[in-house]
């Protein structure tokens, strides 16, 4: 069920954006917000293990203890959580065979943010034939940016604590609904082309009645996600216009675009960060050195963010 508020949310998006001229135009426009909306209001709410769960890690005095007993009621967090602490991003020498294990080796910070991507991608478990292979194209790619998220972070000591997995997880999500909701639109939009050129907000918003980022973001408030990661949502194509969680939306920006191009050239090698805007905003300010290491040492981080997309079954 999808509450009036919401819908007329997102109608009055509808509205404010650019339309071609014509009864087609303005048919597909209406065909695809009738379908998103369908879509979200079959879809079922985020699970309550998860609320609990997010609610939990923010008390202070939350112990590792309770949140394992609360998360094992939910088989797909358990897993997700798992396979996560074991994965090349986060595992140490030891695997983490138990749940408690797990969660006191991300820390209550990374686990809430993990918690709720994980639940968020349970809601698109019903997937059409198809759109069956651009939503795995999808979630793989958001998981590349993720990943490179994790990577840039722990090696330049950003300070994000998780956050940054999860919105570089999500960031796309946008795409993901519109596909779902409405392959024709998606394919209308060119929603598969990595390449950004030009003003793509532009062109969607005139193609289709709205743009993904906005799409993304509408759904996400629907869905109760953190504002640093409904932001990051919005604004990963136009970090400048970030505002208060402008560091984490440049961070997911530079990562979107190096992961963008290994979808394109499957290479870290021929990786060159020109008009890589996430990059520059990342940098402001930053010491000349320091972010010549960072350039010089891209490649390696691709390279790295591929390696533990390709051993974990839970990127795809």
């Amino acid at each position: 069920m999808i509450f009036r508020p919401v819908a007329e949310m997102l109608r009055s998006l509808f509205r404010a954006a650019p339309r071609s001229a014509g009864d087609e135009a303005a048919e597909r426009v209406a065909r695809l917000e009738h379908r998103v909306l369908a879509l979200v209001g079959n879809m079922p709410t985020l699970p309550d293990v998860a609320l609990r769960a997010v609610a939990m890690a923010d008390e202070p005095a939350s112990r590792f203890g309770d949140l394992a007993r609360l998360i094992e009621g939910d088989a797909a967090i358990t897993t997700g959580i798992l396979r996560l602490a074991n994965s090349c991003l986060y595992a140490s020498s030891s695997a983490a065979v138990k749940l408690p294990q797990a969660l006191v080796r991300l820390g209550t910070w990374q686990c809430k943010h993990l918690i709720l991507s994980i639940a968020v991608r349970s809601l698109f478990r019903q997937i059409p034939a198809a759109a069956q292979g651009a939503c795995e194209a999808l979630w793989h790619h958001g998981y590349t940016t993720g990943a490179l998220c994790r990577l840039i972070n722990r090696a330049y000591r950003l300070g994000f604590d998780g956050e940054e997995f999860s919105a570089g997880l999500l960031h796309d999500l946008g795409l993901v609904l519109l596909v779902m909701a409405d392959p024709d639109a998606f394919a209308r939009i060119g929603g598969m082309d990595a390449r950004e050129e030009g003003d793509r907000l532009g062109r969607e918003r005139a193609a289709i009645g709205i743009d993904h980022c906005t799409l993304g973001s509408w759904f996400g408030e629907h869905s109760r996600l953190p504002d640093a990661v409904v932001g990051t949502v919005r604004f990963h194509h136009e970090p400048d216009r970030a505002g208060p969680n402008g560091r984490l939306v440049a961070l997911v920006a530079a990562a979107d675009h190096m992961a963008d191009h290994l979808r394109l050239r499957g290479s870290a090698g021929t990786y060159t960060p020109d008009g890589n805007a996430g990059l520059v905003c990342l940098c402001a300010g930053w010491p000349a050195g320091r972010r010549e290491r960072l350039l010089g040492e891209i490649p390696a981080l691709m390279e790295e963010a591929v390696r533990a997309v390709g051993t974990d079954p839970s990127a795809s």
